[in-house]
């Protein structure tokens, strides 16, 4: 394995597996001309991978009919009844998923056993239906930040479900993409040493360009490239997570977008507030997971959960249903994904659900909350660590306690106020217990784990 790139014998560009024409099925002159402009354009980054959408038209036509089951907002649930899909789920897993077939049905949802990450370890295989047509199959491999990494197969349509979902979140906020070939509408930005760099366009969006770019100023021929790039793409939306949206809102870019998107790890008030500024538009916080989707949107205090054919339940350690408003493990049940059928996945999450003018997220923060000892044997939990941090605008952070409670806080260095402002906040939660305040790169990490204890 090779250290500068992220997969095993993996050369960028050095073998072509598909065409343009097979990338793009529906490729037209204006989305060539879209392709070729992003492709040479001459402060390009340093491409080092290719990928198209591969939808039909057939494809198309049921993502933009998504659309109206999107706006009609009825998530098909209430809060004491499951959604009647459910049920014939159940019955087609139960029927056609080998890792199923030939146990007994369990007569409801609540009778079915929960998978999670491990079962997508090294038997995914296991979890296609029979039926499932594999003629194109995407098979992507996950950051392993919620765990070890996990495969999970997937269909091109399936992939492009954000795209309606995205719309009708940005509908919420005002904002409405047009696409269409003659403009960029989505630019997927990163921060880090290694992330694939490709340009693309979009069949669902009338071939409109979508351009997917690294900031680390390794993926680029001059540091400099990366605002005469951006600025020449005036994309109508930008996408990242908090670290690589820090990193953009930096550059002296003059174009504006309509929207600004954060997904993949936890958006600080703070933090928001400050893109918001940057960029004078909207900044939407967007939770998903690669198995599943997209599932929830922030709504002020809350995260809305999306109106898709999914089911949240929040479930306790031995796997039993919390009632609501109490913390626990983010479960879903979700059948878009035709070759990845999901029963009671548990995500790795955790939050609260609560029903106020439909079902809602509440607390959500990443992972099981971590318990952090005081010198006086007495315990904090890691959320109350973080409402101390967050005001700070800290883009993101790590803390450890070792073996001798001391803790060891790593804060991502963008924008960070004085290590000694750092530790004040924290040492008035946790009290004289020592502490080490670094400054430093997280970005050299795809998505930090916040917490994490010796002695939890």
């Amino acid at each position: 394995m090779r250290d500068d790139y992220p997969v095993p014998d993996y050369v960028p560009m050095a073998a072509t597996a598909l065409t343009d024409a097979e990338r793009w099925p529906l490729l037209t002159e204006g989305g060539r001309a879209m392709l070729t402009r992003l492709r040479e354009h001459p402060a390009a980054p340093l491409y080092n991978h290719a990928c198209g959408d591969r939808l039909t038209q057939a494809s198309v036509d049921r993502l933009k009919s998504y659309q109206d089951t999107l706006r009609d907002g009825y998530h098909g649930w209430t809060s004491t009844e499951e959604p009647p899909w459910v049920d014939e789920l159940i019955t087609r897993v139960y029927r056609t998923v080998p890792r199923y077939r030939g146990k007994s049905r369990p007569a409801k949802l609540a009778d079915v056993p929960v998978t999670d990450r491990l079962d997508l370890l090294s038997r995914a295989f296991e979890c296609v239906p029979d039926d499932a047509d594999l003629d194109d199959l995407i098979v992507y491999q996950t950051s392993g930040s919620r765990g070890p990494a996990a495969t999970v197969p997937m269909s091109p349509e399936f992939t492009a479900l954000d795209l309606p979902v995205i719309e009708y979140v940005l509908a919420r906020h005002g904002v409405a993409m047009a696409g269409g070939s003659s403009r960029v509408s989505l630019v997927n930005v990163y921060a880090q040493p290694v992330a694939y760099q490709f340009a693309s366009v979009s069949g669902y969006l009338g071939g409109a360009g979508i351009v997917k770019i690294n900031m680390d100023p390794s993926g680029w021929r001059n540091p400099a490239d990366r605002v005469s790039f951006l600025d020449s793409c005036r994309p109508e939306v930008y996408t990242g997570n908090p670290i690589s949206l820090a990193a953009l809102a930096e550059l002296p870019l003059t174009h504006k977008p309509k929207a600004v998107i954060s997904g993949a790890m936890s958006l600080s008030d703070t933090v928001g507030r400050h893109l918001e500024e940057r960029f004078a538009c909207p900044v939407i916080d967007l939770y998903g997971i690669t198995e599943a989707g997209l599932i929830s949107w922030r709504d002020h205090d809350v995260h809305r959960i999306l109106p898709r054919r999914l089911y949240v339940e929040i479930l306790d350690e031995d796997g039993r249903r919390c009632e609501p408003g109490v913390t626990g493990e983010i479960t879903v049940t979700c059948g878009e994904n035709p070759l990845l059928p999901l029963l009671r996945y548990r995500t790795g999450d955790h939050a609260a659900l609560e029903w106020r003018h439909g079902p809602v997220l509440v607390g959500l923060d990443g992972r099981a909350p971590v318990r952090y000892q005081r010198t006086d044997g007495s315990w904090v939990n890691s959320i109350e660590i973080t409402h101390v941090l967050s005001p700070l605008g800290l883009v993101a952070w790590r803390l450890h306690q070792g073996e001798d409670r001391a803790l060891t806080l790593s804060v991502h260095e963008t924008g960070a106020p004085d290590p000694d402002v750092i530790a004040r906040a924290l040492t008035s939660l946790m009290g004289d217990v020592p502490a080490r305040i670094t400054l430093d790169d997280l970005a050299q990490d795809t998505k930090p784990q916040r917490y994490t204890s010796a002695l939890s």
